[in-house]
């Protein structure tokens, strides 16, 4: 994105208004500010000056992982971000060989994969991100201010701006006029209900009752540790095992520690509590990690009741000039995370639509673009929608609508996870699927299909009961395929090898 050149020739009277300062809203501002002259953020908090979790982003006391699907659009969208991030203190993680995970009672094989995502705060990504929207010459934050409406024409076809409140200093109200309206508000979102006060119909909207918990404590990194990976993540096996913890480093020399249970089993507050559901988890080794670390922090509670998704694209009319995108259309269960790629690919959505409209009206007519936007992420929530449900609904408790073939789909999962901790190509195909590289659709493939059908683990790679991650070569990913040419592949031919996928 950052190649194209803008000349930001024209939206109208050339203003976007964006609401919320959420990942998703800084996102679209950054897209935003090619296409038009001036673009107002409004933020329902005042957003701090320093790298603090604040109140209107609940979940950033947690872990956060940010994909590789996303870091890559982020890294277009910024090019001196991530560098400025490991500056700071963020951490390069390879995805397979940095992360050691154990999940259907056996541990992931780990090998150089060159899959990369970067492991931070959550308001140290935000900060770093929102500082460089704000740097933009053509972008102005209004923090401290909430959207009291939507305004639009007559007959309200169009929506023509918004109505704010400024709570800093004397309360007032004033009219913001705008070409285009973005709601990026995050799950709270009042568009259904704006929506209705304009005549609009209903938003139809769906939701998958998961009642998870979060309990997130950071620790300072001890000198000594018996670490030769990164990240740490213990997941029991459902549908009878309800919990998962994830240790992750983050700047500072600190670890972030989030204990994780479904269906209200939920994580305690308190040190012994926190401790002992570590201890409760099918491998002994994040409870030995922390039990004689350094607390830093209190332990920090956050319960989400759901997913939650909204379908404007279903709606028979829908206003020109507004879009939703992010949690304001789609909220997924934060355990998955892929709350932030799915809305950087949206951004990028947005911004490729937006050169297609001025190609289509070089005079700046945006007749026609909300609804094809709204219309066109629908793929890219239903991918993230998929996957995060499936998960979900191996959980019986759970509430909702299961997407058809839901069961069929868990046990083919399942078998691919079993692959997985044997069969080093198939370990790198599902992460690369985790990491938003590849589409699910790539576990279907006739040559995984035959696998899941007919290869059995070999006894020797049962590894459920040890807390031992098999050391993977390039070789043995090499002969994994059975073609003679790849038999002198190593390790460092696998990046390249994922850039041509």
């Amino acid at each position: 994105m950052s190649n194209q050149q803008s000349s930001r020739s024209g939206f109208g009277g050339q203003h976007a208004v964006v609401i919320g300062a959420s990942m998703a809203g800084l996102l679209a501002s950054r897209v935003l500010s090619e296409h038009f002259e001036q673009v107002t953020v409004i933020e329902r908090d005042q957003l701090p000056q320093e790298v603090q979790a604040r109140k209107g982003v609940p979940q950033g006391r947690h872990v956060h992982i940010l994909l590789h699907r996303g870091a890559s659009i982020l890294q277009d969208l910024f090019p001196d971000l991530f560098p400025a991030l490991l500056q700071d203190g963020s951490i390069a993680i390879d995805t397979v060989a940095d992360f050691h995970w154990y999940n259907f009672g056996a541990w992931k094989p780990r090998f150089r994969s060159g899959i990369t995502f970067y492991s931070q705060s959550r308001p140290l990504l935000e900060g770093h991100v929102r500082e460089r929207v704000a740097a933009r010459s053509n972008v102005r934050f209004l923090d401290a201010c909430d959207v009291v409406k939507l305004c639009a024409t007559d007959d309200a076809t169009q929506i023509t701006g918004v109505q704010i409140r400024h709570r800093q200093g004397e309360p007032h109200e004033e009219v913001l006029s705008a070409d285009l309206i973005v709601d990026a508000s995050g799950r709270g979102s009042q568009t259904p209900q704006w929506l209705a006060a304009l005549g609009y119909d209903t938003v139809e909207e769906n939701t998958i009752k998961v009642d998870v918990g979060y309990a997130t404590r950071i620790y300072r990194r001890p000198e000594y540790n018996n670490f030769d990976h990164n990240v740490l993540a213990v997941y029991s096996t459902p549908p009878a095992g309800k919990r998962a913890g994830v240790l992750a480093p983050i700047e500072g020399n600190r670890w972030i520690v989030t204990m994780i249970g479904w269906i209200r089993d939920y994580p305690p507050d308190d040190e012994a509590g926190f401790l002992a559901f570590a201890r409760s988890l099918p491998q002994p080794d994040l409870y030995e990690a922390i039990q004689d670390a350094e607390p830093l922090t209190p332990i920090a509670i956050h319960k989400f009741p759901a997913n939650r998704r909204r379908h404007y694209e279903r709606l028979a009319r829908f206003p020109e000039g507004f879009v939703a995108l992010g949690d304001a259309v789609c909220s997924f269960n934060p355990v998955y995370g892929q709350g932030m790629t799915a809305a950087a690919l949206e951004a990028e959505t947005l911004n490729t639509l937006l050169y297609r409209q001025r190609e289509r009206h070089p005079r700046g007519d945006i007749t026609g673009f909300s609804r094809r936007f709204q219309k066109k992420i629908t793929k890219i929530v239903d991918t993230f929608w998929l996957l995060a449900a499936s998960e979900d609904f191996r959980h019986p408790e759970t509430q909702g609508n299961r997407p058809l073939g839901v069961n069929l789909l868990n046990r083919y999962a399942r078998r691919v996870h079993e692959l997985s901790t044997f069969d080093p190509r198939v370990t790198l195909l599902l992460y690369q699927v985790l990491q938003a590289i590849k589409p699910p659709t790539a576990l279907f493939s006739p040559r995984i299909l035959t696998k899941v059908l007919f290869k059995r683990a070999p006894r020797q790679s049962e590894q459920a009961g040890t807390s031992a991650s098999p050391e993977v070569s390039g070789d043995t990913i090499a002969s994994s395929t059975g073609e003679h040419e790849k038999q002198r592949q190593t390790v460092s031919s696998v990046p390249e090898k994922i850039r041509s996928l």
